[in-house]
């Protein structure tokens, strides 16, 4: 969705012309990670990171593990009347969903006009292409191994199951001009996740039949939970040169929920963001989010913001990214408090060769402060290395 509404440079790299009417794509991501001494909050601790520490008798401790990080197979097919079918099934072995398979998204698209003007209809499982970072193969972030805060929520919580139209026209100076409206059900629960846990930095994906552990408690709330019957909103404008050097992107996004409905969370929020590629490989991503998640019956109401910039350099097989990273949520009724101030560091570096293999390696300085969930605070603070095996 995100290459037909905004094409990223970065994208093409990944995509191949195919002649057949059918195709198939995998990928295989395989890690040593060394994360912070908290279990990781799908372990039911406080740690940020997708890979944590371990709870001991003497307290937590540091552990250095091996993990299958992502197994995706990629479905397409070119379908009569020039419709587009695609598939995504992930496994993510470290994520607490029984083993099963994760239905990532599930969707069928037409197009009417030229890359110059014309508009676009689909329909399925989809995400809002809110994340300015998730532009590499099967929605993986293309600067580093683990997206921001920002990006992290957009892809966990943010799936809907509806249809979306854009509409695009280039005029004779070169600016282009992408406008999406976007509906579907299915996110009724989103924001309760942030609220109740907060921010994580986390490359995982969630599927639309992915469940999700709460901070403290034997309860998992469900990506797709349609209580109330009303369907979410969502709009994108972007804006960029014919060369792709800038793009501005602002989208907003309301889940419209019916609080008089138990356990409905009315959850908006409001994103703006910039894509700048001043020379050759080198690109500098900005983005902002502002928004509130609101829930009738407890007190857990709570505004929420996220920022991030990125300076990313590319030399032929290789790339440096650097990536700041601040992250807030604000309590707006009283206890229990919802609280929380983070920020972070991401230093990364990707080496690709052959066609289709890559290492990568990574490093987050992260420090978070939520005084409901652990009065410790240990550091978040970890490394990574990745390969990468792409079909």
């Amino acid at each position: 969705m995100f290459c037909c509404t905004t094409p990223v440079q970065g994208w093409g790299q990944y995509e191949v012309e195919q002649r057949s009417p059918l195709w198939l794509r995998g990928l295989l991501d395989v890690r040593i990670a060394r994360g912070g001494r908290a279990p990781a909050w799908m372990d039911d601790g406080p740690g940020k990171n997708r890979y944590g520490g371990r709870a001991t008798s003497q307290g937590v401790a540091r552990v250095t593990r091996m993990a299958l990080s992502h197994l995706a197979v990629e479905f397409g097919a070119a379908l009569p009347w020039s419709i587009e079918a695609r598939a995504q099934i992930n496994w993510e072995t470290d994520i607490d969903n029984d083993d099963r398979p994760l239905l990532i998204e599930a969707l069928l698209r037409k197009e009417w006009g030229t890359w110059g003007q014309g508009w676009g209809l689909q329909v399925g499982v989809m995400n809002p292409p809110l994340s300015l970072e998730h532009s590499g193969p099967a929605v993986t972030p293309l600067y580093t191994l683990t997206p921001s805060a920002l990006s992290t929520w957009v892809w966990e919580e943010g799936r809907v199951v509806g249809a979306a139209v854009d509409w695009w026209r280039a005029a004779s100076n070169g600016l282009r001009v992408n406008l999406l409206l976007g509906s579907g059900f299915g996110p009724d629960q989103m924001g309760r996740l942030l609220a109740l846990r907060g921010w994580t930095l986390s490359d995982g994906l969630a599927g639309v039949n992915s469940d999700a552990p709460l901070p403290r408690k034997k309860e998992k709330i469900s990506v797709f939970d349609e209580r109330d019957r009303r369907p979410s909103l969502y709009s994108l404008i972007t804006v960029s040169d014919e060369q792709e050097t800038c793009a501005l992107r602002l989208g907003y996004f309301d889940t419209l929920g019916n609080q008089r409905r138990e356990g409905v969370w009315e959850t908006r929020f409001g994103t703006a963001g910039m894509i700048l590629r001043p020379f050759g490989r080198l690109e500098f991503l900005v983005q902002y989010m502002e928004g509130a998640a609101l829930v009738r019956g407890s007190a857990n109401d709570t505004g929420f913001s996220g920022f991030y910039t990125l300076a990313s350099l590319g030399y032929r097989t290789h790339r440096i990214s650097v990536r700041y990273d601040v992250f807030r949520t604000m309590d707006l009724d009283g206890a229990p408090f919802t609280r929380e101030r983070g920020d972070g560091i991401t230093i990364a570096y990707l080496f690709e060769f052959g066609l289709h293999q890559r290492i990568g390696f990574e490093y987050i300085f992260l420090q978070s402060r939520r005084p409901l969930l652990f009065r410790g605070d240990p550091s978040d603070s970890g490394w990574q290395l990745s390969y990468r095996f792409r079909y």
